[in-house]
């Protein structure tokens, strides 16, 4: 190989290794960073050992117990909400032209009735 080439190929090499620390230097210093240790991050909390926590279960029986507040205020709400139509259909005439506000409810209804039955199921 002619020096030129020799030249040039060591230039090359010492550029892109400078330029790679550069670059790593920056990162580290644009985080707050001096080149210390960084300390491991564990995405789940740890245990005495080491391992992750192990959730505890919840049985069928308790979930219940969890549920029942929300299913009697989600069922006052939907009494209230029926109720609520009711009057706005005796109130208005539907037979040419329903109102937002009627269908709105309607819907809220069916979404009541479902997460009822959700939370009832269990």
């Amino acid at each position: 190989m002619s020096q030129t080439r020799r030249t040039f190929l060591g230039a090359a090499a010492t550029f892109a290794a400078v330029s790679a620390w550069g670059a790593v230097s920056l990162a580290a210093q644009a985080q707050g960073q001096t080149g210390t240790a960084q300390s491991p991050i564990t995405p789940f909390p740890q245990g005495p050992i080491g391992g992750p926590i192990p959730e505890r279960r919840v049985t069928p029986a308790e979930r219940m117990k969890m549920n029942q507040a929300q299913i009697k205020k989600s069922s006052v709400r939907l009494a209230e909400v029926v109720g609520d139509l009711q009057k706005d259909l005796e109130a208005n005439d539907t037979t040419n032209v329903l109102s937002l506000a009627v269908i709105r409810k309607a819907e809220e209804i069916e979404r009541l009735a479902r997460q009822i039955r959700t939370l009832v199921r269990g």
